[in-house]
């Protein structure tokens, strides 16, 4: 996966409504314009990740053990995973590339993952 490719897969994502929670004194349409934004100015050359763990492991760890995970965007310790062959994305944290904790969500809405 390039760049590009993590470029490609989120401008898909942002063409559905993202399911955001606007916060008070913003409207919708200005938070989720700056919060596209702010994603797409993480985004990092693609890495293989190794997802070890979830904070809610009964919903989509396995799903992500058993796939090509790429990260694709990174601010600090927080990544946004994509699986290779699908437009999913889920939040994850961790140090290195292969001890990643996800939060344990996925959907196709980048931005509500990335944003929790």
């Amino acid at each position: 996966m390039t760049e590009s490719d993590a470029i490609s897969k989120l401008l898909v994502s942002f063409k559905d409504e993202p399911q955001v929670i606007t916060p008070k004194g913003k409207t919708y349409e200005d938070y989720v314009e700056e919060r596209k934004e702010s994603l797409l100015n993480c985004v990092i050359k693609p890495v293989k990740v190794n997802v070890t763990s979830a904070c809610f492991p009964e919903y989509y760890l396995e799903k992500y053990q058993s796939s090509i995970v790429w990260a694709i965007s990174k601010w600090e310790d927080n990544w946004l995973l994509t699986l290779e062959d699908e437009n999913e994305f889920a939040l994850a944290f961790g140090e290195r590339k292969d001890n990643i904790m996800m939060l344990g969500f996925s959907s196709s809405d980048a931005l509500a993952e990335w944003l929790g």
